[in-house]
């Protein structure tokens, strides 16, 4: 900058995932402070293979799902909506179908919990979007995507969409690399995201409130 020098010092990280950029380590280490004070949401991530729905699960079962577009019908007590690839490989493209719940034979504890889903190829979106999305809870979906965390209600996988989405967290994203292995290990996890959670306020600003809680300077 000009003909000034800037200089930054930083302890050996050790384990630890380092900031490139040195100007991020004073947010990395309010995210770090943080976690400590609540959780960390990388312990919370679902497993791709949640609901054993492999990415060939379409092209070796086309017997066994309809596609399905929005205002179709389906039968709850025994069908779930899938969203996963039509093939495998870079050529598949993630679609919605209808599915009888006995092709899932595991994740039953999360078949009827809403769901907030990353694209498991940019979860972090390092590269391009991560597609976040709600699905609800009739929905499973096969591993081009993976779930941050279920929810037993509607409205707390709403108010999670808003914390994930807000500026302090996609930037808390941004600070590892983008494989699932490191995913949002600087991604402080609030834990309760009900409206009587007693931090934050989903019906106001809710980056506002996120700066002051983690102690960051807007």
């Amino acid at each position: 900058m000009g003909n000034k020098l800037f200089c930054f010092y930083s302890a050996n990280p050790n384990e630890e995932l380092f900031s490139l950029t040195p100007l991020d380590n004073e947010i990395s280490n309010s995210l770090k402070n943080s976690i400590g004070k609540f959780s960390c949401l990388h312990d919370a991530i679902l497993p791709r293979c949640l609901f054993s729905i492999e990415s060939d699960f379409v092209e070796r079962n086309p017997d066994l799902v309809r596609e399905y577009t929005e205002g179709d019908t389906f039968n709850p007590e025994t069908e779930i909506e899938l969203f996963t690839n039509d093939k495998a490989g870079k050529s598949g493209r993630a679609r919605w179908y209808v599915a009888n719940k006995e092709v899932i034979t595991t994740g039953f504890e999360h078949l009827n919990r809403w769901e907030v889903i990353v694209s498991s190829a940019n979860a972090g979106g390092q590269k391009r979007s991560n597609q976040i999305a709600i699905v609800d809870n009739h929905s499973v979906f096969g591993r081009s995507r993976v779930a941050l965390k279920t929810f037993a209600t509607e409205q707390e996988a709403k108010n999670f969409f808003k914390y994930a989405t807000s500026e302090i967290i996609r930037f808390a994203f941004l600070l590892t690399d983008e494989s699932l292995t490191s995913l949002a290990k600087k991604v402080p996890d609030l834990l309760d995201y009900s409206d009587t959670n007693g931090v934050i306020d989903y019906n106001c600003d809710v980056n506002a409130q996120l700066y002051e809680l983690f102690s960051i300077k807007n």
